[in-house]
């Protein structure tokens, strides 16, 4: 499986060395062989084995196919062709392996953002107000920008043609995921049976060749449509483990627990130690995400290394993820609560919870914006994603959620671990986004769809429950009802009164990382870096990141969540 590529134009400046120093500094790090490439002024470089991945010379062109599954189109791609002295990069319907690219100092492109910038012969005074206020803001970036005035990435489900001298020829959407209305007049026992015989097919297909799969069961529908599929199928459920983490006690662990009671698979719980905001980690994320994702994420590489420390990971061992599975489904439709095409977008993703970590006044009193909200900008590239799917407001609102946050925000999941293991996301690609995109609207509200289909085909599973859909989840009402009610009785200290199994006890690994790392969790914004002088008075000062840290340290998440981001540009920023 190749993880990563850097495409690089002959014009391209003194710069590309550090870009590939820093390529081949990751590669080694996980063992990575190195595959390369020269052709029609073209240079590219491949990390990962040859597998999951198709190189061939059709007359002129070289063609490479960077793809997860045991096909391209199965789950996440990405397609290079190069020839006639022009690159042309198309990507999956949800852009899932980011392409981030810059003209200047010649043409480069990679997944790997730190490349780019490196390359691009980036620095802090490249940094763009409007776009940091969005990522802020929003905790992603929403279209096609990055923290980078010159550094741009492609928009999902297109086609990108560029020139030998690096400059954006042509774009074009490919529109592989369409709303149709094929399902909208089927009954809830037809929508629940399709859903079925689709679930299964895809998770089937994306798995059979796994000796072993290790799959992060939560008390979610995303994990629980995959475990569904795996646990009633004697072949795949004597190869299947799952892992969850979290309290003792909370639905996510009462959940994972249960459900593989009730089938007989093979269950841990998995302590995190919460060393995760170490030097170590930080590096490892920033060094391939830079600033294109927040620093967050790096539990994912502790909870690995735990199951692996514990039980081993075998040759042939496959992660498999519920990226894309719910999303797509209309999980956050009811959220959103977009009922027409004239809403405002901003005020529709201001509900989740990511978007409030900053208010618009907390935003306006770092100097870097100046009193400057750019609210309007985010609203009109919100509005660009929002409008460039053709349907009805209910299935744009789906695709729309998919394009931004799911895919600049929840992306870190598999991005993360794919470096250690190989990951297998059975919902990620146009055939199921394209099923839910012919539903009615009360069958896509809320994953309404999903729902039928445990109900219908797996009633066991079904008793347990979830905390997917708030109250109206699936699962017993009665234990639902416990459960949100001791998140309230948890404020009040009074948690104690309920059964242990319900007591839900809260475990913030974020803030207990901080404990841990002490300040080295908030590296480099309390480290005295030179370099960094300008940027860190730009965004409020030291006084202000040190008073985040002892209110992080003392279980205050908000101020915790307010430097992930802005890490993550402090680190991109000590790499020239």
């Amino acid at each position: 499986m190749i993880r990563a590529y850097l495409v690089r134009s002959a014009m391209c400046g003194i710069c590309s060395n550090t870009a590939k120093a820093h390529f081949l500094r990751i590669a080694n790090r996980y063992n990575l062989p190195i595959l390369e490439y020269t052709h029609s002024g073209f240079y590219v470089s491949l990390a990962g084995e040859v597998n999951g991945c198709e190189i061939e010379t059709n007359g002129e062109t070289l063609i490479i196919q960077i793809y997860q599954g045991d096909e391209i189109g199965h789950d996440r791609f990405l397609k290079i062709f190069i020839g006639n002295n022009k690159l042309t990069i198309e990507n999956d319907y949800a852009g899932s392996i980011p392409c981030f690219y810059s003209s200047k100092n010649g043409f480069v492109a990679s997944n790997i953002e730190p490349c780019v910038y490196l390359a691009s012969g980036t620095t802090l005074d490249d940094v763009s107000p409007e776009n940091v206020f969005g990522y802020l803001k929003y905790s992603h970036f929403i279209w096609d920008e990055t923290a980078w005035k010159h550094i741009y990435q492609t928009l999902p489900d297109s086609r990108y043609i560029f020139a030998a001298d690096g400059q954006l020829a042509s774009s074009e959407y490919l529109e592989t995921v369409k709303a149709t209305t094929s399902r909208v007049t089927l009954s809830d026992k037809d929508v629940a049976g399709q859903l079925f015989d689709l679930n299964c097919s895809l998770v089937k297909r994306s798995l059979s060749k796994a000796d072993d799969i290790i799959l992060p069961l939560s008390s979610g529908y995303d994990s629980r449509m995959i475990f569904a599929v795996l646990a009633n199928e004697p072949s795949f459920a004597k190869k299947l483990r799952c892992y969850t983490y979290g309290s003792e006690g909370s639905i996510e662990v009462e959940g994972g627990r249960r459900l593989t009671h009730l089938k007989n698979i093979y269950w841990k719980h998995i302590e995190l130690p919460c060393n995760f905001l170490q030097r170590r980690y930080l590096n490892e994320i920033s060094d391939i995400f830079g600033a294109s994702l927040h620093m967050h994420g790096m539990y994912q590489l502790e909870f690995y290394e735990q199951i692996k420390s514990i039980d081993g990971i075998p040759q042939n061992s496959v992660l498999t993820s519920g990226f894309m599975t719910g999303v797509p489904a209309g999980q956050h439709n009811g959220l959103l609560q977009i009922e027409n095409t004239g809403a405002v977008l901003v005020q529709a993703m201001n509900r989740f919870s990511q978007s409030k970590v900053w208010s618009d006044g907390d935003l306006k009193l770092r100097p870097l914006f100046a009193n400057n909200d750019y609210l309007e900008i985010a609203e009109s590239r919100f509005r660009a994603a929002f409008d460039r799917f053709n349907g009805e407001v209910f299935q744009k609102a789906v695709i729309f959620d998919v394009w931004t946050r799911q895919r600049n925000f929840i992306s870190y999941y598999p991005r993360t671990l794919e470096w250690v293991t190989t990951v297998i996301s059975p919902h990620m690609n146009a055939e199921y986004a394209n099923y839910f995109m012919s539903l009615s609207r009360s069958h896509l509200w809320d994953r309404k769809a999903v729902e039928l289909m445990f109900l219908h085909h797996y009633p066991d599973i079904s008793c347990i429950a979830s905390n997917s859909n708030g109250l109206a989840a699936i699962g017993s009402s009665f234990e639902t009802a416990l459960f949100f009610v001791s998140k309230i009785l948890s404020r009040l200290r009074i948690a104690d009164v309920l059964p242990k199994q319900y007591r839900n006890t809260a475990f913030d690994f974020d803030t207990q990382a901080v404990v841990n790392a002490e300040h080295e969790a908030f590296y480099p914004l309390l480290s005295g870096e030179e370099k960094l002088r300008d940027f860190i008075e730009n965004m409020g000062g030291e006084a202000f990141f040190l008073d985040c840290y002892e209110r992080a340290r003392t279980g205050d998440t908000k101020a915790y969540a307010q430097i992930v981001t802005i890490q993550s540009l402090a680190l991109n920023g000590l790499l020239i």
